[in-house]
């Protein structure tokens, strides 16, 4: 059985080792399971298989603002990811800037000079090399000696609390379609019954009074539109006739489609191996209720793009 996480804490070791611990002790007492490193990576494994499997498999993602963590490669890739997966992102504001004094004792041997080049360089703050996704979400402020802990972690909390239900669908079924592409995208790990169901109905909802918390990947939604159209015996709403020069329009279509809940076939991603092509393409139309024709001067002197729509017209 698959198990999750409330959160994944992302920090640099320098400036928060001790405030991530404390968070982490908190959000336990709390009821909340945290994915910390310190805790939850065994020893002599690959670590960044483990940490990419914790972003993964948590529900939010904490991001604590400090100067070592914003400057940090390792977090940087956990943020990348993080953003790759939408997965929400709340981040805490810990450190804003060190003082010379405390780079100082991290570097007893360091000169004015190298103070000065740090400084230069940003490394001091936590502004100014900033992730471009982090600096335009709102901060909960964890600050010590400015800000009251209690308080910020009830706003944490509140967070945490909110919208857990289609959070939590969006971590499980992110894990399903992770699962589903690694195995080449075999049918046999399309979802199915209920669980199908409750997957479409997920994909539809919409938040028109408010943001919504995190939004589906594309992944959520080919998987989804993938197992509705098993349902279906691979019968789809819509195939797509389009020149090869058009792909990219192609592609952008279908997967603003598949967000609609609609099922697409498409010869990049629906002719099997060894199927012949022209064979696979005749198929498809016939199990489409719609053709989509995209008209360009390259289509309409395809003469692939011609047969597809004569069949259709047919």
């Amino acid at each position: 059985m698959t198990t999750f996480f409330d959160a994944f804490i992302s920090y640099g070791r320098a400036d928060s080792k001790a405030f991530a611990q404390k968070l982490q002790t908190h959000l336990q007492e709390q009821g909340f399971q945290a994915w910390f490193d310190f805790n939850n990576i065994p020893l002599a494994v690959d670590f960044q298989h483990q940490i990419d499997d914790g972003i993964e498999k948590s529900h939010h993602f904490l991001f604590v603002i400090a100067p070592h963590s914003v400057n940090s490669p390792y977090c940087l890739k956990e943020i990348e990811l993080a953003i790759k997966l939408n997965k929400r992102i709340i981040p805490l504001l810990h450190v804003m800037a060190i003082s010379q004094s405390t780079w100082q004792q991290r570097h007893p041997q360091g000169t004015q000079e190298e103070w000065e080049a740090y400084q230069e360089k940003g490394l001091h703050e936590s502004y100014q090399n900033m992730h471009p996704t982090i600096r335009k979400l709102n901060w909960v402020y964890f600050q010590e000696d400015t800000d009251d802990f209690e308080q910020s972690l009830a706003d944490l909390v509140k967070l945490l609390r909110s919208h857990t239900d289609y959070i939590e669908q969006h971590s499980r079924l992110l894990v399903k379609a992770l699962e589903w592409q690694r195995n080449q995208k075999q049918l046999s790990w399309l979802l199915i019954g209920e669980e199908r169901q409750q997957a479409q109905a997920w994909l539809k909802r919409r938040f028109k009074e408010e943001q919504p918390p995190c939004t589906p990947t594309d992944l959520h939604c080919e998987y989804i539109t993938e197992s509705i159209k098993n349902a279906n015996n691979l019968m789809v709403q819509l195939v797509i006739a389009y020149s090869d020069q058009d792909q990219e329009t192609m592609a952008r279509i279908s997967s603003s489609l598949r967000r609609e809940s609609i099922t697409v076939w498409t010869n990049t991603t629906d002719i099997p191996t060894g199927e012949a092509f022209e064979e696979a393409i005749k198929r498809g139309i016939e199990q489409a209720d719609n053709l989509v024709y995209l008209l360009s001067p390259d289509s309409v002197n395809s003469t692939y793009c011609q047969q597809e729509l004569n069949l259709a017209v047919r």
